[in-house]
């Protein structure tokens, strides 16, 4: 007996904008290795110098960190990882932004770059095929406004949307036209 192909929907094929957004956030983790190294090479005597690269190296270890798990998840087809993504480019525009605001630029990169590559990555995974992808078999794709909740506080799906309902039940609850008397 052949087993053959359905034409359903190929659950183990990784959409391209999230090949694409693996390969932009490569380049945010290249970004923050080349400023640790950076920051590792100079050698200063002055403390208030060293105070400011210690502080940039650990920033860059825990940023480093932050992206490389949520790189590492992102074609694992579950909604958390998508969220995990999404929350990290939240933190990766917010302190990009923060950082081109005070003056603090990058080594390598400028900020704006980074700024840029973080929208972008964002951008492509609220595309309804990426969302499709991050959704278990069988399930309708909640509304954008869902999925933005998510991001932060709002479960993906409510109690409602896995009710089940019998012919009987539903019956049952609808009031009769008649009133007794």
């Amino acid at each position: 007996m052949e087993l053959r192909k359905g034409k359903g929907q190929n659950k183990t094929k990784v959409p391209a904008p999230v090949i694409m957004g693996e390969i932009l956030l490569t380049l945010v983790i290249i970004r923050y290795i080349l400023n640790f190294c950076f920051y590792l090479h100079i050698i200063t005597d002055e403390a208030d110098e060293i105070a400011s690269r210690a502080f940039a190296m650990v920033f860059s270890i825990v940023m480093l960190l932050l992206i490389v798990s949520s790189v590492i998840g992102i074609a694992s087809a579950k909604p958390s990882s998508w969220r995990k993504v999404m929350r990290t480019s939240i933190i990766l525009l917010v302190i990009n932004k923060a950082r081109d605001i005070i003056g603090m630029t990058g080594v390598t990169i400028d900020d704006t770059v980074l700024i840029i590559i973080t929208a972008l990555t964002m951008i492509m995974m609220m595309l309804p095929s990426v969302r499709r992808f991050y959704l278990p078999p069988m399930t309708e794709n909640p509304p954008l406004t869902r999925w933005i909740g998510y991001i932060f506080v709002m479960p993906l799906f409510k109690e409602a949307d896995f009710e089940f309902v019998r012919e009987g039940d539903a019956a049952a609850e609808k009031p009769s036209s008649a009133a007794p008397r």
